[in-house]
């Protein structure tokens, strides 16, 4: 008898329990009702000019090419163009192939001209120049 009792009350509220989620839950009635209240955010139907155009097609990409001289130093920098934005800057050698001695000193952009990418590079090679590359990324105005 005291298991039965037991099955009973949990039976109960196991059905109670499923009843109030149900009941408060995703509005999930037999009957439509449109002013029900529902758990979903409304959607509007919104009129208004985005607040940032597509970024598709406005990345672009300049690169400068040097060449240095073996065992010495070079500076060299690439500029985004005025009114567009600098993302990313790099600095490379120009060709992956053949491999070269090149130290890479320090790199980026500084306060002078926020705009424009540096590097500072070193040509270890004793006898072969080094041609190195300075990338920027830049992202251009919205049209």
């Amino acid at each position: 008898m005291h298991v039965a009792k037991t099955i009973l009350l949990l039976m109960t509220g196991a059905v109670s329990g499923i009843a109030f989620v149900l009941s408060c839950g995703d509005n999930l009635s037999v009957k439509a009702n449109a002013d029900a209240a529902t758990d979903a955010p409304k959607i509007s139907n919104c009129d208004c000019p985005a607040a940032e155009p597509p970024l598709v097609g406005r990345f672009m990409t300049i690169h400068k090419t040097q060449t240095i001289d073996p065992n010495h130093f070079l500076t060299q920098s690439a500029r985004c163009p005025t009114g567009s934005q600098l993302i990313s800057g790099s600095c490379t050698k120009d060709k992956l192939n053949p491999g070269r001695r090149l130290t890479l000193e320090q790199s980026g952009f500084y306060e002078e001209d926020p705009n424009e990418w540096w590097c500072f590079f070193h040509n270890d090679e004793p006898q072969e120049p080094v041609t190195i590359r300075v990338s920027v990324t830049c992202l251009q105005p919205a049209p």
